[in-house]
């Protein structure tokens, strides 16, 4: 019950992954070709080239996105950390960076290091300490038309509470010429994502939080926008490394001035240059279509065969099914650590102890606990005995617990991050488990 920090690996990714790394290496068969506007690949392209092409596409399916539109990299923070690094046209002296509580630090401590090297102001939305929740409309008083970056998590890790991205998004917007970056580590695996409905401008979220390899992704609304950001390429030329890695521009004579392996966007280049440091492993990228794969073949219909239909249209009859699954199972641990003495589930209880109705606000299916009296690694050890795996949050790692108190009265907190994998029987050792500390 630790898939907010090490989410389970399907069979199929670490099966997708191992034939990657084998094949990548190789050289692509040759497909005939009939007619004069047919293509084919070129002698000599690797099989890895197709994995990194299928792993855009996955991304892109799983966020509404186009694949072009589609930046990888090692992991989310690095990518964030190098958007950060980039922007020192925008993030000068005069202009502004909004940052929230309720972030995880990996969209956090780029903007800061960024702003403090570029001469930017930080501006700090607060969340609302008694549930977790982050309040969009105290936006309309934070951004202005100095706003270079408004940056946020569509939901707290650990609390599990949901930011109204979209109301945020149309503030910022409305008000400011500033570029809107969304964390989407949390909800990726529960909530079916559309970049556009969402406002963002920057998407980022990490393929291991769906279950998939170690790769982050960073997903742009346009290429228009990607060459507002890289209107020029970086110092050091990386020409010869994007050319390896995607930007191709061998053109077919007579084909109309097509390329042959896909002509790539001046700006998609560019992005790709700035930002995808250091090649990409083409074997972990082989397993990112197999992990989408597999969020797409959650549900089933009623003759038990999977859901028919393109990818996009899979992960729309999937994910609120699934998501409703794991609440259930939120649900029973939440009305479960009520019921016992000293334990105390954090966002979900007033000042007076008196507890919150779990569906009070709008939450992904993740939560953290703390009870009176003891330590967190204790109880986290006490479960662990028992065959059930959480996680501990200890002071520092949170912000947003921080602010709400949490490691005042306490050595850190539990989290339980539920997956699909997750079962009934999870839920009762738990609570067993728990019950048997006091």
């Amino acid at each position: 019950m630790n898939a907010a920090t090490d989410p389970q690996l399907p069979e199929r990714v670490s099966g997708a992954v191992s034939r990657a790394f084998r094949s990548a290496p190789l050289a692509a068969p040759i497909e005939e070709t009939h007619g004069e506007h047919s293509r084919a690949a070129s002698p000599g392209t690797r099989i890895g080239e197709s994995h990194i092409k299928s792993a855009r596409v996955a991304i892109a399916d799983l966020v509404g996105a186009r694949p072009e539109h589609v930046i990888l990299g090692s992991s989310r923070k690095q990518l964030i950390n190098q958007l950060a690094e980039s922007m020192s046209h925008r993030l000068r002296l005069g202009r502004q960076v909004v940052l929230s509580r309720v972030d995880d630090g990996a969209n956090i401590d780029p903007w800061l290091r960024a702003a403090d090297l570029y001469g930017a102001d930080v501006r700090w939305a607060e969340a609302d300490l008694s549930t977790g929740v982050l309040p969009a409309w105290q936006y309309t008083e934070l951004v202005s038309p100095e706003t270079a970056v408004v940056a946020v998590a569509a939901a707290n890790e650990h609390v599990g509470t949901v930011t109204d991205v979209a109301a945020i998004g149309r503030t910022v917007h409305a008000k400011s010429d500033g570029i809107f970056v969304v964390d989407a580590n949390a909800i990726a695996p529960f909530h079916l994502i559309d970049i556009a409905d969402l406002g963002a401008d920057v998407l980022a979220f990490d393929v291991a939080t769906i279950g998939g390899p170690s790769i982050g992704a960073l997903v742009f609304r346009s290429v228009e926008l990607m060459g507002e950001l890289f209107p020029h390429p970086p110092r050091q030329s990386r020409a010869r490394s994007a050319a390896r890695f995607g930007a191709h521009k061998d053109v077919n004579p007579g084909s109309g001035g097509l390329a042959l392996r896909g002509a790539v966007h001046p700006s998609v280049e560019r992005a790709r240059e700035w930002l995808e440091l250091g090649g990409l492993s083409e074997g972990l990228l082989g397993g990112v279509s197999a992990a989408v794969d597999h969020l797409a073949d959650l549900a089933s219909d009623a003759e038990g065969d999977s859901l028919r239909g393109t990818r996009r249209r899979r992960l729309r009859g999937a994910l609120p099914l699934a998501e409703d699954y794991v609440h259930a199972l939120a649900r029973m641990v939440v009305d479960g650590l009520h019921g016992l003495p000293g334990a105390h589930v954090i966002g979900l209880e007033g000042e007076y102890e008196e507890h919150f109705d779990y569906d009070s606000v709008e939450r992904i299916p993740r939560l953290s606990f703390f009870i009176d009296g003891v330590p967190a690694e204790a109880v986290h050890d006490r479960l662990f005995a028992q065959g059930v795996v959480t996680s501990v949050i200890p002071p520092g790692d949170s912000e947003l617990l921080a602010q709400m108190g949490v490691f005042e009265s306490s050595t850190g907190a539990v989290c339980v991050g539920l997956s699909v994998h997750n079962t009934v029987g999870d839920v009762n050792r738990l609570l067993r488990a728990v019950a048997s500390l006091r």
